[in-house]
């Protein structure tokens, strides 16, 4: 990847570590009980991934794991549209809408404060920086939000529905059958 002209080393290995992973909190047979998750998109520039990732790593992820019902969140990026897609896990829509709008403020203030430091550090110049402050307001975020929004979980199929292709009554052979002939 390239910033401003210059080679940006990328690391994603570090991805598994910043999304909170559900692994943790899994249930006996591998499965979380989610309530709600939360759905944000924002838009992250190719050349700006790294710094992006830097800044949540720094600001949300430690903050949203000491939160009341946070069970994990997922990160990913679609470069076709150069946004970041973020799948934050709640174990109740109630333990998620009760965080006070000045706290969250206060983590974002800080994300956006890392993330200038962070392409700063990876090569963007302090008059790109500056000059996106002046185009887009004191405290820009370089990563504005695109989407917000809530998805409710899909129900759980029950031990007689097949877990590809509907649902099975549990009575239907699973053999295969010869062809006729």
């Amino acid at each position: 990847m390239e910033l401003n002209g210059q080679p940006v080393p990328l690391d994603f290995a570090g991805i598994a570590e910043i999304d909170g992973s559900l692994r943790g909190v899994a249930v006996g047979d591998g499965r979380v009980d989610v309530a709600v998750v939360e759905h944000l998109r924002v838009q992250v520039p190719a050349a700006a991934r790294a710094a992006w990732l830097e800044a949540e790593q720094g600001s949300w992820e430690p903050w949203l794991q000491q939160q009341p019902g946070f069970l994990g969140r997922d990160l990913s990026w679609d470069g076709d549209n150069e946004q970041g897609q973020l799948l934050i896990h709640w174990a109740s829509r109630e333990q998620w809408l009760a965080i006070p709008r000045q706290e969250l403020d206060r983590v974002q203030e800080r994300f956006e404060r890392l993330a200038h430091a962070a392409l700063l550090r990876l090569g963007a110049t302090a008059q790109q920086v500056q000059q996106q402050v002046q185009q887009q307001g004191l405290g820009a975020n370089p990563f504005p939000l695109v989407y917000e929004g809530e998805l409710p979980p899909l129900p759980q199929p029950s031990l007689g529905e097949a877990a590809i292709g509907g649902q099975s009554s549990g009575t239907e052979s699973m053999e295969p059958t010869a062809p006729e002939s």
